[in-house]
C-alpha cells in the first residue's frame, strides 16, 4: 500500500531549498533585470527549470514552488 502525505505550502520552500539552489540563489529573484515578469512566465520557469534539473516535479509540486517564490519574492 502506497501511503503519501499531503503536501503543505511550507514545501514549496522546501522542494526549492533542495533541488534549485545547486544551480543558483534568491538573488536572481528580486535583481532588477530579472527575466520573469510575469506570475505565467513563473510558472513556466518553474516548469522548466523542473525539467532540467530532472526533479520530476508533478504539476501540484511546480505550484507549490510557484507559490513560495511569487509570494516571498516576485508579488505578481
Amino acid at each position: 500500500m502506497l501511503v503519501t502525505t499531503p503536501l503543505s505550502a511550507a514545501d514549496g520552500e522546501a522542494l526549492y531549498q533542495k533541488n534549485c539552489t545547486g544551480c543558483h540563489s534568491t538573488e536572481v529573484f528580486t535583481r532588477d533585470e530579472r527575466n520573469v515578469k510575469s506570475l505565467e512566465g513563473l510558472k513556466a520557469r518553474v516548469k522548466q527549470c523542473s525539467v532540467a534539473a530532472d526533479s520530476k516535479w508533478a504539476a501540484k509540486e511546480i505550484s507549490l514552488v510557484v507559490d513560495y517564490l511569487d509570494k516571498n519574492f516576485y508579488k505578481f
